[in-house]
This record gives C-alpha cells, structure tokens and sequence, in this order.
C-alpha cells in the first residue's frame, strides 16, 4: 500500500500538457476559406492551428483593451481634478472641503462620459 500512494504522489507532480479536446465550428464561403487559408499558410501554419491562435490572440487583446479604457478613464479623472482645482488656485484662492468634495463627485461621476467623448473626438480626427 505504501508504494501505492508515493506511485499516486509522482503521478500528481507531473503536470500534464493541456489537451485539446473542444471545437468551434465556423461556417465561412469558399472565398473567406480561401483567404484564411493564405494568411495560414504564409505563417507557415495549418488552416485550424492558424484560427485557433488568432481567436487566443483577440481575446487577450480584448481584456488590455478593457483594462486600457478603465486606465484612460482615470487619467481623465485626474485631469478633470486637476483642471478643476487650478482655477481657484491660480487665482490666489483655496478650495474648502465642501468644494472638495463636490469636484471629487463631479469628477466621478462624469468621467467615464467625459471619456468616451473625447476617445469619440480622436476617432473622428483620425477618420479625416
């Protein structure tokens, strides 16, 4: 018995490469076949292996897209604390803690808006 469960140990501390074992079925035209099958074989890859790999890559960029767009929405917080606490300062004044905290509202709960109108703004000056 005791050979048994130190058999069992060795056999849990070698990792075994993940398996393969799930599809996703896509229906393409002859002419989307043809063109996925060129830009797999440029690569030197298999139709599938090329797919499978570009579908890996786009949901790994979707999460740093995410995580970019809630990064730019905090620097546009920042910004908008910035330029709201500026004003007051450049002119000699203080801001009190009820002003405070109503720019740090504000700031809040316009940012994301604030945001999205200005990536909006840089998408339709790229568009030009």
């Amino acid at each position: 018995m005791a050979g048994n469960s130190a058999l069992a140990e060795q056999n849990e501390e070698v990792c075994r490469p993940s398996v393969k074992s799930r599809q996703i079925g896509v229906r393409v035209t002859e002419m989307e076949y043809a063109a996925l099958e060129r830009e797999a074989w440029r690569t030197g890859h298999k139709v599938g292996d090329w797919a499978r790999e570009q579908l890996l890559e786009r949901m790994n960029r979707a999460e740093d897209d995410r995580i970019s767009a809630h990064v730019f929405t905090e620097l546009v917080g920042l910004q908008m604390l910035l330029m709201g606490s500026f004003s007051h300062l450049l002119q000699g004044q203080t801001l009190t803690a009820e002003q405070c905290q109503e720019l740090a509202k504000n700031v809040q709960s316009g940012k994301a808006k604030r945001a999205k109108e200005l990536l909006a703004q840089r998408l339709k000056q790229e568009d030009r």
